[in-house]
Order: C-alpha cells, then sequence, then structure tokens
C-alpha cells in the first residue's frame, strides 16, 4: 500500500518538472516542446527574466491553444515560460514557432529575439507565419524561455489564443528545413484553390485577348475581369499563407477581389443573356461598394466574428442569386447558353452557401460543424486534397469557358455568313448599276458609281423613252447588306417594267411605293424620276431624294414622302425647261454626308458648288474629304446641235421610230427588218437605218 502510494506521488510530480527540455540528454537535431510549460495571463515584462520565480503559475499543455484548456474566450496578454538545457557542443540553435494568432515576442534569459505582430495601444492584427527564433549561441547550460502572447479580443470568442501547433528546438539549419516542409504542405493543402486560381488565370487571358480582337463585344471585357478578379483573391490569400500580412489588408484585398469577382460575373452574365432588367446588375454594384466599405471603415472592423459572417452573407446575395435567376429567365426563354450554364451555378450558389454556413457555425464555436466543413472541403484526397465546393468553383469555370469559346465560333459563322451575303449583295447591286451609259441621241450623259466599304443601297437606271427623250431613275435604299439589294433588284425591274406602260414620273414613283410596301420588310427608299424630253423639256417627281443642281442650284421639287412609308403617298410633278449646253447633276447624299477625319460635313453648300464639275470630279472631290456612304453622281447635258423630233413609222405596224436632224443630213430612225423586236424596253442601241 505504502509502495502504491509512492507511485503515486511520483507519477503526479513529474508534470511539475516537464517544462525543463533537456538537450544536453537526448542529442537530437530537432526536438518537440510537446511537453507542459507555465502560463499566466495578464502582462508584466519582469516575467520575461532570468530566475524569475513561476513556480505557482499553472501548467499547460503547448500542443492545444488555451481556449482549449480552460480559458475560453480569453482575448489579451498572455505568458508561456519554460526551461531548456543547451548541449555542451552544439551549433546554432533556433526555436520554431507555429503559427500563433495574433502577436507575439520571444525572450531568451531575458533578452528580446524576435518580435512578429503589433501590440497595444497601437496594435495591427497579423496573420502571423511560421518563423525560426535564433537562441543565444553560449554553449552548455540551461537557457529560460519566455513568450509573450497577445491575442486580439474580437477574435477570442472564434479563435483559440496561444499555439496553434507544437513548437520545436534545435538546430536554427534544421528548423528551417523543417519549416520549409511544413511551408510545402500548406501548399499542398492549397492545391485545390491554386487550380481553380490557375484555370481562372488562363481564361483572363483568354477573355482579354477576344475584347482585343473583338472590342464592340463588352462581354468578353467582364469575362477577363471576372477571370482577373477569381485569380488575384486566391493569390493574395497564398501569399498570406507565407507571409506576415496585417489581417485586414490580407483578408480584406481577397474579399474585395472575390467581391469584384462576382460582380463581374453578374455583368458578364446580364450581356451574355441580353438580359434587360438591371436590378440585379445595380444591387450587384451596391453589394460590392458595401463589401469595400466595411473592410475600409474603422467601425467594420471590429465586427465580431459570427456578425460579420452573417453580414458579409447577406451582402453577398445580390451577387448570388442575380446571375441564378438570369440563367433561369434565359432557360425559359429558350437560350442555350442558359441552359449550359444553370446547373453549375446552382451548384456554386448552393456551395458557397453551405459553406458561408459552415464557416459561421465553426467561427461562433460550434464544434459538431468542424467535422462537416472539413468533408466539405476536403472530401477527396487524390491527386491533391480537395472538396465539393471545389467541384463547384471548376464547374462554373468550365462551363463559362465552354460558353465563352461557342460563343466565338457562332460570331465566327455569322461572320463568313454575312460576309458571304455581303460579297452576293455586292455582286447583286453590281450586276443592277450599269456598266456602260447608253447613247442618247441629243443628250450627253455621265454616271459614276463608287461604292463605299459596304455595300449599300445607291441604284440608278437610264432608258429610252417612245418618244426619243430619257428617262432616269435615282435612289438610295436605306440600310446595307443583303435586304436593301433585294429592294434595289425589286425597284429597279419595277421602274423598268413601268417603262413599258407610263413615262409620267409621278404615276411611276407611286407605282413603285405600292410594290415597295407590299413586297418590303420595313426600311424606306428616297428616289428621284425624271423625264427629258427632245427639246430639252424636264419634268421630275421626287420621293424624299436630293433635289436635282442646274448651275449650282437646285431645282425647286415639291418633295414627297420616302418610298416605302404611307401607301396614300402622292409626288407632284414639277416641269422646267433645260437650255442647250447646261449640266443637270443628280446624286445621292453620299456626297452630302462625306465626312473628313475632324468630324465635319462635306455638307451641301459644297455640294452645290461642285455640282457644275463632271461626275468624276464630284465624286472625287466627296472621296477626298472623306467616304463614308455609296457614292452616285449622274450629269445630262441638253446638246445644241441635235434636236429630235417624234415620228410614228408608216409600217403599219404601229412601232416607233425618230427623225435625227445632224448638220442639215436629215435621217430615219426606225425598225429594221431583221431587227427583231429592235423597240423592246430598255433600248440599248437606237435601231437606226438610212432613208
Amino acid at each position: 500500500m505504502h509502495k502504491l502510494l509512492l507511485l503515486l506521488i511520483v507519477g503526479l510530480a513529474l508534470p511539475a518538472c516537464a517544462q525543463v527540455f533537456d538537450m544536453e540528454r537526448n542529442r537530437v537535431q530537432m526536438a518537440p516542446l510537446d511537453g507542459l510549460m507555465r502560463f499566466h495571463t495578464g502582462d508584466d515584462l519582469r516575467w520575461s527574466e532570468p530566475g524569475f520565480d513561476d513556480s505557482n503559475w499553472p501548467l499547460i499543455s503547448s500542443e492545444r491553444t488555451w481556449s482549449e484548456q480552460g480559458y475560453k474566450d480569453y482575448g489579451g496578454y498572455a505568458w508561456y515560460r519554460f526551461k531548456v538545457i543547451l548541449p555542451r557542443d552544439h551549433r546554432q540553435l533556433g526555436l520554431y514557432i507555429p503559427r500563433i494568432p495574433t502577436s507575439y515576442q520571444v525572450f531568451a534569459d531575458g533578452k528580446l529575439m524576435g518580435s512578429f505582430g503589433g501590440f497595444p495601444p497601437d496594435a495591427t492584427v497579423y496573420a502571423i507565419h511560421k518563423h525560426v527564433v535564433l537562441l543565444p549561441g553560449e554553449a552548455g547550460g540551461q537557457v529560460e524561455i519566455a513568450i509573450r502572447v497577445w491575442h486580439w479580443p474580437y477574435w477570442a470568442m472564434y479563435y483559440g489564443g496561444g499555439f496553434t501547433g507544437v513548437p520545436r528546438i534545435g538546430d536554427a539549419e534544421t528548423l528551417n528545413d523543417w519549416a520549409m516542409l511544413q511551408d510545402k504542405n500548406a501548399f499542398w493543402e492549397l492545391s485545390a484553390q491554386n487550380c481553380s486560381a490557375l484555370l481562372c488565370f488562363l481564361y483572363c487571358i483568354a477573355g482579354f485577348a477576344l475584347f482585343l480582337m473583338r472590342p464592340n463585344e463588352r462581354v468578353y471585357l467582364w469575362y477577363g475581369l471576372l477571370g482577373f478578379f477569381f485569380f488575384a483573391s486566391p493569390l493574395v490569400r497564398d501569399y498570406a499563407s507565407f507571409h506576415d500580412l496585417p489581417f485586414f489588408a490580407e483578408s480584406g484585398l481577397a474579399d474585395v477581389l472575390a467581391a469584384a469577382g462576382f460582380f463581374s460575373f453578374v455583368m458578364f452574365t446580364w450581356m451574355l443573356l441580353g438580359a434587360r432588367r438591371t436590378v440585379w446588375v445595380w444591387a450587384a454594384g451596391a453589394s460590392l461598394l458595401l463589401h469595400a466599405a466595411l473592410w475600409i471603415l474603422p467601425l467594420a472592423r471590429r465586427l465580431p466574428g459570427s456578425a460579420d459572417n452573417l453580414i458579409f452573407f447577406v451582402i453577398d446575395l445580390p451577387s448570388f442569386i442575380g446571375p441564378l435567376v438570369m440563367l433561369i429567365q434565359g432557360v425559359r426563354r429558350g437560350d442555350p447558353d442558359a441552359r449550359l450554364l444553370l446547373i453549375p451555378v446552382g451548384f456554386n450558389t448552393l456551395a458557397n452557401w453551405i459553406n458561408d454556413l459552415l464557416t459561421a457555425l465553426v467561427a461562433a464555436g460550434n464544434s459538431p460543424s468542424k467535422p462537416i466543413l472539413a468533408f466539405w472541403t476536403q472530401t477527396f484526397s487524390w491527386p491533391f486534397p480537395f472538396g465539393l465546393y471545389d467541384v463547384s468553383v471548376w464547374m462554373i469555370v468550365l462551363a463559362v469557358l465552354g460558353i465563352v469559346v461557342l460563343r466565338f465560333a457562332r460570331s465566327r459563322h455569322e461572320e463568313d455568313v454575312l460576309k458571304n451575303e455581303m460579297e452576293a449583295a455586292r455582286e447583286v447591286q453590281q450586276v443592277l448599276i450599269p456598266d456602260a451609259i447608253p447613247t442618247v441621241p441629243g443628250f450627253k450623259v455621265e454616271s459614276i458609281y463608287k461604292p463605299a466599304g459596304e455595300v449599300g443601297g445607291d441604284f440608278f437606271q437610264i432608258v429610252f423613252t417612245p418618244q426619243g427623250g430619257v428617262l432616269i431613275v435615282i435612289g438610295d435604299v436605306s440600310g446595307k447588306g443583303m435586304p436593301p439589294a433585294m429592294t434595289v433588284s425589286l425597284l429597279v425591274g419595277t421602274f423598268r417594267t413601268l417603262a413599258h406602260y407610263t413615262q409620267r414620273p409621278s404615276e411611276i414613283l407611286s407605282a413603285m411605293n405600292q410594290r415597295m410596301l407590299a413586297r418590303s420588310r420595313g426600311g424606306f427608299t428616297t428616289c428621284l424620276v425624271l423625264r427629258a424630253d427632245p427639246d430639252g423639256k424636264l419634268t421630275a417627281a421626287n420621293a424624299g431624294h436630293i433635289p436635282p443642281y442646274v448651275n449650282g442650284k437646285e431645282i425647286a421639287l415639291e418633295n414627297g414622302l420616302p418610298l416605302g412609308l404611307a401607301a396614300e403617298s402622292t409626288y407632284p410633278e414639277a416641269t422646267v425647261n433645260l437650255r442647250p449646253n447646261v449640266q443637270l447633276t443628280l446624286l445621292t447624299d453620299g456626297i452630302a454626308e462625306a465626312r473628313n477625319s475632324s468630324g465635319e460635313l462635306f455638307g451641301f453648300d459644297r455640294t452645290a458648288a461642285i455640282s457644275v464639275q463632271p461626275a468624276e470630279e464630284v465624286a472625287r472631290a466627296a472621296q477626298q474629304f472623306g467616304q463614308e456612304d455609296d457614292i452616285t453622281v449622274l450629269t445630262l447635258k441638253f446638246e445644241e446641235a441635235e434636236v429630235r423630233h417624234a415620228w410614228a413609222g408608216p409600217g403599219g405596224d404601229g412601232r416607233i421610230g425618230a427623225v435625227f436632224v445632224r448638220g442639215g443630213t436629215r435621217r430615219r430612225a426606225g425598225p429594221r427588218p431583221d431587227a427583231g423586236r429592235c423597240n423592246a424596253f430598255p433600248y440599248r442601241e437606237p435601231c437606226q437605218r438610212e432613208q
């Protein structure tokens, strides 16, 4: 019985001496300090001095935080003290200190060997990294180690104070190798986060490259921005895992970058789906501003951990819910991009909520939530630790990448289709624009057509009248591409058909207007029809087109509405006499709307001034000024030397001929026996026969 009692007393007495670590007897290069240490709350710098009597201090383990050993919710100063017996012959010794929140100092025999973080009254909260502190170089003897810790009171209720791992003592070089090994393990634990960051970096580069290629498609800009922010946020957290940084600078910057990433994702989704309502954009923008304000305002920095998590969860709701709602609406509209993105975004949104909820529960001290959070964040261990939350991030990253690739492919296909359509429209327009102006007896006609870079809607036609005159139409169809080219085809065909039956400009315009209203799909056309008779008499009707110019002045015409706007439109005719050798100029608005590099328009004053020049000179002047639209110029002169008279041939078949007087010699132009239907419209060459 006495022996048993003696053994019990010895067993109880052993822990009282456990704070002395004998490096002389235990010859190892590195030893864990996993025993008991003297501990005391409060602060007094005399507690760092050698020989201080700490025998009345309680003992706690160095393997756990003080919050787990009876000092729950304690924040402020606290001291650890223990003794180390150094070997007689040793190299430089060091003390490996694992991460300690928030700040600490290391004393050896009363000398300050290292200080990390900030202390009151102007304390800065740091996320302290692991450190190796060098110990005094004396050989042999005993060293008293004192560690002064300051734990931020606002963290005390949620994060334990003191050691978060076992400190070690030994050869400084060996401890440095050990610290590097711990960093490698920590980096391995961050592999899932870094993998996500790498993916975000790749599509950040892709997004900016696509935006440079297509600056008008801003969806690629937001794609690149969200990749940048979601890459930069974990990069900041990675850096903080291996360097001492002020906590609010590190965590605040990382959170604001993440919030900016979520805002960019809202903008990307909004522009990708072409959503009309901007409520989620404004809500996400307000969320980003509040997120930044909470980290900037000093009052917000002192929020308790649980309140902090709850507030940020509520603030981030618009950024989480907005894309989900827009995608659901897009799926209802049948948008293929929305269908591809909905499931990954939904899973990621759920994952974010679960992650925030578990983190808030753990921060509030809910112990059962810790293993659930660990499982959620590290479900799998190969090829590196990752969890369901990481899977949700990768799903959304890959889905967004796939959508952008498909969108780019669709854009290229649409561009190819548009290019082919523009080529076809150009070919149609070239066919409809006369290659050569037919010889018109008694008139000198010149024309020039200068298309712009894109297919426009300019057109003109010249046909003979049975009386020996000429009928001219010039116009401009609104829009560009194949639809205007088809409208031009419709109008040209209508004009040439009508010329068989009537030469009245008003009737021709009215019929063209009705045909355009019946066959076209929107748009309008400005058009001018003019008939020049053999005696120089001009009859014209205008449908919103630029009036003709004579001697630099506009001919006064009453304007009707452009074609294709109203069925009841009327087009009054005006008649003027063109004097011999005086030039009549017809043109499209590509002349007046030419614009130079400073944005100045060519204008109607310049147009009127150069209208007396030949057609080639008029077009060249507008081109040199700065062409932006198709340019069409047509000039007509009544030649004084020729006078034509209508003449009906006596052949009895009712066909029409013409009698010319040229230099006193009389000739009759009429149908030849082998001419077939030489009077068919439009005439390309006059049928002539000497009398």
